[in-house]
């Protein structure tokens, strides 16, 4: 499907890469495809480093970043974004924000071209103040959501899960995210080595990930003799998370079946899933809404463990290609594993990889994504 004409689509997001997150593999996905098909992007979003240039040009493809007024949490907020929006939306055919974004405020109510809401999640928070920034995010969601014309979600088993969202049924299009380059798989049988079975994670090393339930599981695992070693990728330099990557590296100071491998660029990926046997993702709040990490893993032949969260949970029940354990049970995480390991011959890695791409793929993707912007 080829369009004729180069329509122009302001996509606002506050993080883009070299941010690694969910979200930004998505919209790097989506992009991908709007470009392909001759729209021209522009993307505006946080300049989170000063590192990162303030304007960036590729084909049909611009990034505009906007410096922070101030940070909190793990985000921050920019009235420069929103002044560089208000300058911007009368250049573009199309608006599509990705949301949650911090500055929905003022922002929604500037809407003069057609608006495509991409909801990712909704951000969860235990303390009494930032639970005031939660309901900030509900209301304005809620609100952005009654601006759009349309509305992209990953799985129903999420966004229908919270309040009112039901309302907005008819403004809704599913579009599950996809795994780009394909590996071929070569070895279909995952063998054991000296190590024993080969456990992986891969994400941001912070609370909401649930690794504490993990390591815990790796402990039961330990006392019932089962040789393995869980291989934990992410940034453990990560001055938002110090306190907590501090904790579980004390936790598992004197600890060898766990092994911190630290931050690992998108090239070495490929090498980290193959070492593996499983993967799991045991996340413990809506932060994670879906978890594409479990697509990638699946794409090379591994099978996943992951919560039982809404939209965490759909990549494993649609494929089958695993087990759903409920969050922060590490004893029923460890079973999990002690039955991937029973049972390893039932998930033959090609089996595992076109299993997800029967329900995760870039044909659908690609439809349904341009059909958003037609």
């Amino acid at each position: 499907m080829i369009v004729k004409n180069k329509k122009k689509i302001l996509i606002v997001t506050d993080f883009y890469k070299p941010h690694i997150s969910g979200i930004t593999t998505y919209i790097r996905s989506l992009t991908n495809v709007l470009t392909k098909n001759n729209y021209q992007i522009t993307i505006l979003t946080g300049k989170f480093s000063e590192e990162l240039s303030d304007i960036e040009k590729e084909k049909n493809l611009k990034i505009i970043r906007a410096k922070p007024l101030f940070k909190f949490s793990r985000g921050f907020y920019s009235f420069d974004l929103i002044k560089k929006y208000i300058a911007e939306i009368g250049n573009h055919d199309y608006i599509n924000i990705h949301y949650p974004l911090t500055e929905i405020f003022p922002l929604i109510f500037f809407r003069k071209k057609k608006l495509i809401l991409n909801y990712h999640c909704l951000p969860e928070y235990k303390s009494i103040f930032l639970k005031f920034i939660g309901l900030y995010f509900y209301f304005f969601g809620f609100l952005s959501m009654f601006f759009s014309n349309r509305i992209s979600i990953f799985c129903e088993d999420y966004f229908y899960s919270y309040f009112a969202h039901n309302y907005f049924r008819k403004k809704v299009e599913i579009i599950p995210p996809f795994v780009d380059n394909i590996p071929e798989i070569i070895n279909d049988t995952p063998k054991l080595n000296n190590n024993g079975l080969i456990i992986g994670f891969l994400g941001r090393i912070c609370e909401e990930k649930g690794i504490e339930s993990l390591i815990e599981a790796s402990m039961i695992l330990e006392k019932k003799e089962i040789k393995h070693l869980v291989k934990i990728a992410g940034d453990i330099k990560d001055e938002r998370f110090k306190n907590y990557v501090k904790k579980i590296l004390k936790k598992t100071k004197n600890y060898s079946n766990i092994k911190f491998i630290g931050k690992i660029k998108e090239s070495e990926k490929k090498a980290f899933f193959n070492s593996l046997h499983v993967l799991v993702l045991p996340s413990v709040n809506s932060f994670e809404a879906f978890g594409i990490v479990q697509l990638e893993a699946m794409v090379h032949g591994v099978p996943v463990i992951a919560s039982d969260l809404k939209g965490v949970r759909i990549p494993v029940k649609f494929t089958k290609n695993g087990y759903i354990f409920k969050k922060e049970n590490s004893s029923e995480l460890a079973d999990c594993i002690i039955k991937i390991n029973n049972s390893r011959s039932l998930f033959n890695k090609k089996i595992v990889q076109n299993r997800c791409l029967l329900h995760f793929n870039e044909k659908e993707f690609t439809k349904k994504s341009l059909s958003l912007f037609n």
